[in-house]
């Protein structure tokens, strides 16, 4: 079962990262591989998504449900398609200069022999994509907060 984890700090408030992390559109903006993402049901904690995660040219559309086990400190973002199922975490802690944010991923491919195959390339494209993800969200959360702290 492929893991790994990634940390970064964000020169921003801990809750405009939280909100920026817990809303699907900037997931878009973040991961080119996460093709669509269409909201089904909002819940009193979170939400339910179909979606749609394109991994080395083969699309998988699956479910993803989205929890704040703890504002502003903890979500779980568990996902189950075909060809893939796991569970993403992210804590979030503020700092002196803003917020570190921590991102797990566990999860599991699928049992085909062409997934078998893929496994071993696909764990290194994702590991890639998700570090990739946080660091864009950096960039944009203190791009977008730029402006306010200079007034």
């Amino acid at each position: 079962m492929p893991k790994f984890e990634h940390t970064i700090e964000i020169e921003a408030p801990v809750d405009r990262v939280f909100q920026f992390g817990i809303d699907p559109e900037n997931w878009r903006r973040t991961m080119p591989s996460l093709t669509d993402v269409e909201i089904v049901e909002e819940t009193d904690d979170g939400l339910r998504m179909n979606a749609t995660y394109r991994l080395l040219g083969t699309s998988m559309d699956g479910e993803m449900e989205m929890r704040i086990a703890e504002p502003n400190e903890h979500t779980i973002t568990t996902f189950e398609s075909p060809g893939m199922t796991g569970e993403l975490h992210y804590h979030y802690a503020e700092t002196d200069s803003g917020t570190k944010v921590v991102q797990r991923a566990d999860y599991e491919f699928g049992d085909s022999l062409f997934e078998r195959v893929l496994e071993p390339v696909a764990k290194r494209y994702n590991k890639r994509q998700f570090r990739n993800s946080l660091r864009t969200s950096k960039e944009l959360v203190e791009a977008e907060s730029a402006p306010e702290m200079e007034a």
